[in-house]
């Protein structure tokens, strides 16, 4: 009869010693190869200019090598489940699964040999409970395999999204999560608790033909051994043998299983960073909100303040985990997309040519005839040529940008310039102006400068007056010149 102390001992056993080799060898990958930084996905601010760039399923960017002017929000799209990724701006450090925490112990029941009188009513029930836990073991162990097979394929879905530039769609992706949710918590089950049937430790025994004794194929085998009690248990005994037979030392699914579950839960991570969890109800799962996890944005504004220009290149690292569904727990491989945008910051000057009105009158004296003189004839007269209360002038003018809206349609600048006003020598000849202000710009090609126009005005020297008569010994007008202030308006045009 088996005692129950032989049955409890069922309950205390480990994985084998394949498992154990296989979590301490990924114990010892290096941290940085399976766990590299995530970039914060910072988001981008209304109204920002954004530039989309989606990784394909190989690792590297798709139109790649472009070049955008800056303040931009650089976003990046990509299969967060296959890949780890790293920018080189806005980073920040991630862990990626510790196996380390994984018991390795869990609760089976079974039965162990037993000397003394036999109770075949306890037998028969220890016979079950070793079937029981057979055949749970082996549904999970199937549930397993078959969960890899669903993480690839919502993988791959994933990365047909991406290509084609296409949102992330929550409720189909919870909807698929909800159909891999029992291989994953089979795979709980099983990180806690796989019988090695001919091993009472996990330990393979010394001679693989023999059952260690006390374990479970060892136990079956004296069952088989009871003419009496195999003939009136024959189908579960038979049946129990066969499942047991499958997870005995060396044994494929034996072999295969640690390391099936040691994927699945590395996978049971992966999701858990997307916030898809084997402990959600299914009200809450629905509840998820995936999407915003297959993309990172990086708002990058330009802050130069002297007359210089940059140019900011970014590269990136990618690191496929879906080496892992094929049972590599190593190290992944890492692509590098180098320079894959370069985004450049305009220096805060420009210069800029055109025309400007002046509201300082322009005017050019004369000596002209005119009525009044005896016997219905002329006199000479001070008066004007010409004159004008607004003037174009030549203007050539810098401006320093003060601001810029994001898609560089608009900028404020403070804006000061000259003016060459081209005069006769009637109107005190010629002179430079100034102007100085405020401006506001167009696709950075064109100004609208409005300020304070600093420029000349000429007035008839010697105290005369217009429309008095002019002295006979007066050849020439004299003219006096000097600074005044108005209001001025330019339209300028950069450079092409």
């Amino acid at each position: 009869m088996i005692s129950t102390t032989r049955l409890k001992s069922y309950r205390t056993i480990r994985f084998g010693r394949p498992f154990l080799l296989l979590v301490l060898m990924y114990a010892l990958v290096p941290s940085h190869a399976l766990a590299m930084p995530n970039t914060t996905n910072a988001g981008c601010p209304a109204g920002a200019s954004t530039w989309d760039f989606y990784v394909g399923s190989n690792g590297s960017v798709g139109e790649s090598g472009r070049t955008k002017e800056g303040p931009v929000c650089v976003q990046i799209h990509y299969n967060r489940l296959r890949f780890r990724l790293l920018v080189n701006f806005d980073t920040t450090q991630a862990k990626g699964p510790d196996l380390s925490s994984v018991l390795l112990t869990g609760t089976v029941s079974g039965a162990g040999a037993a000397g003394g009188n036999v109770d075949e009513t306890q037998r028969a029930a220890d016979l079950q409970n070793i079937l029981a836990a057979l055949s749970r073991q082996d549904r999970d162990a199937s549930a397993v395999t078959t969960g890899i097979d669903s993480v690839k394929a919502l993988v791959a879905f994933l990365d047909d999204l991406i290509a084609s530039h296409s949102s992330i769609p929550d409720a189909v992706i919870d909807m698929k999560y909800k159909d891999l949710r029992p291989s994953l918590q089979a795979s709980e089950r099983l990180v806690t608790g796989i019988l090695v049937t001919d091993s009472v430790t996990g330990g393979c025994p010394a001679n693989p033909a023999t059952p260690v004794a006390g374990s479970i194929l060892d136990t079956l085998q004296q069952y088989r051994s009871d003419a009496t009690f195999y003939a009136a248990n024959k189908d579960s005994v038979d049946r129990a043998t066969t499942l047991a037979n499958l997870y005995r030392c060396g044994a494929p699914k034996q072999t295969s299983l640690p390391g099936n579950v040691a994927v699945l839960k590395f996978w049971d991570e992966r999701f858990q960073e997307i916030g898809l969890s084997t402990g959600l109800s299914d009200a809450n799962l629905s509840q998820v909100q995936v999407a915003s996890f297959f993309a990172i944005s990086t708002y990058l504004q330009c802050g130069n303040i002297f007359n210089q220009s940059s140019n900011t290149a970014a590269s990136l690292t990618t690191y496929d985990e879906t080496a892992t569904l094929s049972g590599n727990l190593g190290a992944p491989s890492a692509q590098q997309d180098k320079g894959f945008f370069t985004v450049t910051c305009a220096s805060p000057f420009s210069v800029s040519a055109g025309v400007e009105f002046s509201t300082i009158p322009s005017r050019e004296f004369a000596i002209v005839k005119s009525a009044g003189g005896t016997n219905n004839t002329s006199i000479n007269t001070f008066g004007f040529s010409s004159q004008s209360s607004f003037h174009p002038l030549p203007v050539a003018i810098a401006h320093v940008r003060l601001w810029e809206s994001q898609n560089q349609k608009y900028a404020l600048h403070f804006s000061a310039g000259a003016s060459g006003n081209i005069q006769g020598q009637n109107s005190g000849g010629s002179s430079a102006e100034f102007i100085t202000g405020g401006s506001v710009s167009f696709f950075r090609t064109i100004f609208v400068t409005a300020g304070l126009h600093v420029g000349t005005k000429t007035s008839l020297a010697g105290g005369f007056k217009i429309g008095e008569t002019v002295p006979s010994d007066i050849t020439t007008v004299p003219v006096t010149k000097s600074y005044t202030t108005g209001f001025g308006l330019a339209i300028t045009f950069t450079k092409p």
